[in-house]
């Protein structure tokens, strides 16, 4: 079943009826998702909601999209594919997820604002924790910024080449002055 307007379905009516809703995102309705994306396309979620055997409402879920990142490395914008599978209890106040918690519930619980269907609310986490760790994924990364410098980088290799001048090392002599003095003592 598909919800026809958002928002009109309640979590419970849903999970009673174990219908399914398939929604394309506009990276708009993300806030916090649009905040560390530059572009985003493709965003879809598809989540089918039943009743687990307490009466609470479960919702089975994935995601999928493709955004484009900002990588940490060269600054350039990468576009990375996301998708993500998830199951979780819908709650309807932090009162109520402490409790299941309290009760060992295994099942990672959504603490929704109202009992009214926003898809949205329901997803963006997931989105956010597809987002990878590093953006960049190739060590020879075309974008990265050279670690050498010079017209051809061999002033890096120059430079490691010569040699440390004896003033950087203030006791150089004092093994010299030692093996002297004993050689001096009585």
């Amino acid at each position: 079943m598909k919800s026809p307007v958002p928002g009109s379905s309640t979590y419970r009516s849903l999970a009673q009826q174990q219908a399914a809703v398939d929604r394309a995102l506009d990276l708009e309705l993300l806030p916090r998702l649009k905040g560390l994306c530059a572009s985003a396309t493709g965003l879809a979620a598809r989540v089918q909601f039943d009743q687990d055997d307490q009466g609470r409402v479960r919702c089975r879920g994935t995601t999928s999209g493709s955004v484009s990142l900002s990588c940490h490395r060269c600054d350039e914008f990468v576009d990375r594919q996301l998708a993500s599978n998830f199951t979780a209890l819908v709650a309807f106040d932090e009162e109520q997820a402490q409790s299941w918690q309290d009760q060992g519930v295994a099942a990672e619980v959504i603490v929704v604002r109202s009992p009214n269907l926003d898809i949205t609310e329901l997803v963006e986490d997931e989105f956010l924790l597809a987002l990878p760790e590093r953006v960049c994924l190739d060590e020879e990364c075309k974008n990265m910024p050279a670690m050498a410098y010079g017209d051809d980088g061999s002033a890096v290799e120059a430079a490691a080449a010569e040699p440390e001048p004896e003033g950087r090392f203030p006791f150089a002599g004092l093994r010299q002055a030692m093996e002297e003095n004993e050689g001096g003592k009585p």
